[in-house]
């Protein structure tokens, strides 16, 4: 989907429709902790379809804290050379003396 009036789509709408293409599971967590797992079946500007074995939930938007792909696939992005919080090098743990 891409959004209105013609402009090109959001960095929100292509990860949500590349999860929804390729029916990825997801965990959706709710700014209230609570965690959603299904399928994203479709989405809009205020809500997204969470489609789960006990059916289709609406979920507004916001009150969506994060949209995590089930077992680490995620969508292909392009490569910024920014980098991402995950990818900082850890600082080594070790008694100093």
């Amino acid at each position: 989907m891409s959004s209105e009036h013609g402009r090109t789509p959001s960095v929100q709408d292509e990860f949500l429709q590349t999860l929804v293409n390729d029916k990825t599971a997801v965990s959706v967590f709710l700014v209230n902790g609570i965690r959603l797992s299904g399928q994203l079946a479709g989405f809009d500007q205020f809500a997204v379809l969470l489609e789960s074995g006990s059916g289709v939930q609406l979920v507004f938007k916001h009150a969506i804290s994060t949209v995590l792909p089930v077992n680490g696939r995620e969508p292909a992005r392009e490569p910024t050379g920014v980098p991402v919080s995950g990818d900082k090098p850890k600082p080594a743990r070790g008694s100093v003396r």
